[in-house]
Order: structure tokens, then sequence, then C-alpha cells
């Protein structure tokens, strides 16, 4: 199905923004290939971002608030949402208020379970994992440390 008109345009975007928030970047890579005129969906995503219905900063707080209740940290959430085209200041000023450090408590613990591995190899895989998830060495370090007083 070709989009041809600024109106077709309009309301399939409007139709992928009734399910979820999306990025302007989101949305063009989307309809780059179904329109005729890359003008025409420029022009469309341009309106909608005017008229507050596309917006990158919205559509970070809730990535953001999503993800890291799923349990990943900031530096993958970050890498995350520089893929979707959200500019690294909105995505800065938005996860500096978070407390990183609990979150990844809440994550070593329920990867560890009730007792943190002995093992050097054992550890530094649990290390692993939380880095993978996002978290950076200080939140790591100061989880395990959160982790053997509790």
């Amino acid at each position: 199905m070709d989009l041809d008109n600024s109106k077709s345009v309009r309301l399939k975007i409007m139709d992928f923004l009734a399910r979820r928030e999306h990025t302007t970047k989101e949305i063009y890579k989307k309809l780059e290939k179904r329109v005729e005129s890359l003008d025409v969906l420029e022009d469309e995503i341009n309106k909608l971002v005017e008229e507050g219905l596309i917006d990158n900063e919205r559509f970070a707080e809730q990535y953001i608030h999503s993800r890291s209740f799923k349990g990943y940290g900031p530096l993958r959430i970050k890498q995350e949402l520089k893929q979707k085209g959200v500019e690294e200041n909105i995505s800065h000023s938005l996860m500096t208020d978070r407390d990183w450090t609990s979150l990844a408590h809440q994550v070593l613990k329920k990867k560890a379970g009730n007792k943190l591995p002995e093992e050097t190899k054992e550890l530094l895989k649990i290390k692993k994992f939380l880095s993978y998830r996002g978290f950076d060495f200080s939140h790591i370090e100061k989880a395990l440390i959160l982790y053997k007083e509790s």
C-alpha cells in the first residue's frame, strides 16, 4: 500500500501513535519506503511535532520508565534511545534523577537469589550480567555492597 497524499500519511502516522508513543525517527523509518514523497512525510511529521502529538521527550520518559522497570540500567537505555533518535541531552536530563544503584541492587537480588556466590568466577558472571543490563561499574559495586549489608 503506497501512501500518496498528506491525509493518508497523517492517518497512518496517527494509527501508529494510537498504539504507542513513537519518535520522529521511528515514524520516518516505518514509512519512508511506503510513501510516494518523502517531503510529504517530513511535512506531516513536522506538523504533528508542532501539534505536540509526536514528542521525543515524552517518548523517552515512557521508555526510560518501561525499561528500568524491566531491570535495565542507564547505559543500555541511553544507547537504545540514541538508536531510536532521541537526542542525548533529552535522555541525559531524564535519567539523572533515578536511583540506578537501587535498581542494580534489585536486579542483583533477583539474579543471585539468597546468597552471593563466593567463587570469583561466579561473581564475575553476575557482574558481567549487570554490565550487560546497562549498569556502570560504580552502580554494580555499590549494589554488591548493599547486597552484602542486607
